[in-house]
């Protein structure tokens, strides 16, 4: 065990793919969000997902893309579940996420080697 607490952005899957200064948001960041915004089950373009909606009226659709386990897809359509880059410090091989369904929305932990999604940011 290295003790990182975030991805290096070598590991960091928004980066690998788009690079620059694109990343993963923190755990902090997620929490923020769940803090500060409204969170609003609704479907775009025939996509289910959420409306988060901040203090400014500033607003992103996260779609309720599921999560891949092995080679299958879960729970797509109904359950949405995005990475951080905050590593559990109890079990490094497990990262913070958060995940909402339709009326609610919570943060958690999971297991790196799952297939959830990621919604890059930039700062």
């Amino acid at each position: 065990m290295d003790n990182k607490t975030v991805l290096d952005l070598a590991d960091d899957a928004a980066n690998a793919n788009w690079g620059g200064a694109w990343r993963m948001p923190t755990d902090a960041e997620w929490q923020e969000l769940r803090d500060n915004c409204t969170w609003t089950w609704k479907t775009l373009n025939g996509i289910n997902g959420v409306e988060v909606k901040g203090p400014n009226g500033n607003s992103i659709f996260l779609p309720a893309a599921g999560y891949r386990g092995n080679d299958d897809l879960y729970s797509a359509g109904d359950f949405g579940h995005y990475w951080s880059s905050s590593l559990y410090a109890v079990n490094p091989s497990g990262a913070w996420d958060v995940n909402f369904f339709s009326d609610n929305v919570s943060g958690g932990y999971g297991s790196r080697y799952c297939g959830l999604s990621v919604r890059a940011v930039m700062k």
